[in-house]
């Protein structure tokens, strides 16, 4: 009975944080359910969690999807995913980890130094972008900040910057499950799990996005840059 509490109450807090920046729902979940469950259950929980928030957030700003900008990361993306796969193979995971979380924050400085005053245009940062996130994806499970990154560079205002990676989040979201239930990871019981919190994930998001209506781009930028720098200081501290 505590461990659905704590689980309720951790999906709800995941769904208000993806409500508000459109992403940090795996960073929340992994972080804190591998402390009341074995990790393939708390996996499959938080692909569950991440295929809804990303569906929800995508409807709500449907209109604003930049699909010429979609496409180039997918391209990139998908077959980065094999690459970082491989790393995870021969390089050690503190190596991973300690290299993602600096790429992070010299994304995360150059947003800042940007102000959004600047925006980058150059075609190439999209194929970068899908390419640094199907590595990292692919060699630790954390794809989001290079696309929330270059969003943020390309100075969008925040319903295009949510649009665009929470289109890719879906689509790498769905894909990564499919996987997890066909390789027989996704068990019945963590599958029923996730469902059986949808009521509150999706309600405490409701309230993320009235926040995420009322703030502005600015206090978008930064709320996630903040959480950026939490996943960086996330990989450092779990070396």
């Amino acid at each position: 009975m505590h461990d659905t509490v704590v689980l309720i109450l951790l999906g709800a807090l995941s769904g208000l944080v993806s409500g508000v920046t459109g992403f940090g729902s795996g960073l929340i979940l992994m972080g804190t359910l591998v402390a009341i469950m074995p990790v393939q259950q708390a996996t499959v929980i938080a692909a569950v969690l991440a295929v809804v928030l990303a569906a929800v957030n995508l409807h709500s700003v449907r209109r604003d999807i930049p699909w010429r900008e979609v496409w180039p990361t997918l391209i990139t993306g998908v077959p980065a995913v094999v690459l970082g796969v491989w790393l995870l193979t021969v390089l050690d995971e503190a190596i991973l980890r300690g290299g993602v979380a600096f790429i992070i924050l010299l994304g995360v400085a150059s947003v800042l130094w940007s102000r959004g005053s600047r925006r980058f245009e150059q075609r190439w940062l999209a194929y970068a972008a899908g390419a640094l996130s199907g590595v990292f994806n692919g060699a630790l499970g954390t794809g989001g900040p290079p696309l929330v990154i270059y969003a943020l560079l390309r100075g969008w205002e925040k319903e295009p910057c949510k649009a665009f990676y929470s289109t890719l989040f879906l689509l790498m979201g769905l894909f990564r499950l499919v996987l997890l239930v066909t390789q027989g990871v996704a068990t019945a019981e963590a599958l029923g799990q996730g469902v059986l919190i949808l009521v509150p994930v999706v309600g405490a998001w409701v309230l993320g996005k009235w926040i995420f209506q009322r703030a502005s781009t600015q206090v978008f930028r930064y709320a996630g840059v903040a959480l950026l720098m939490a996943i960086a200081v996330n990989l450092l501290t779990g070396i």
